[in-house]
């Protein structure tokens, strides 16, 4: 007797063209700078949100086939305890939260 909570494996179909959308896309964010260039906050859904700490920072630069990067990654904590990752694109020099 077949489980009916369990599908048959096989193939997944194609999703339609033009329907695909990447996940855990990068958003834009405002910031606000400290000295050395580190961000001190950031604005969330309309709010100016204060950075407590700044856990970790590193730097990519890569000439990958497509396009070169070059991003300033920040580990941050906001002061209300959540955990964010935030990078500055230094070819397009924009801010983006990356989702985790």
């Amino acid at each position: 007797m077949a489980n009916p909570g369990v599908t048959p494996r096989g193939p997944r179909p194609k999703p339609p063209a033009g329907k695909l959308r990447p996940l855990n896309r990068p958003r834009p964010v405002r910031v606000r700078l400290g000295g050395a260039g580190v961000p001190v906050s950031l604005e969330i859904r309309g709010r100016w949100r204060r950075i407590g700490a700044v856990l970790d920072q590193w730097r990519i630069d890569d000439e990958w086939w497509r396009e070169p990067i070059s991003r300033a990654y920040f580990s941050i904590v906001l002061e209300n305890g959540a955990h964010l990752t935030a990078y500055h694109d230094l070819m397009l020099d924009r801010w983006f939260l990356q989702p985790e």
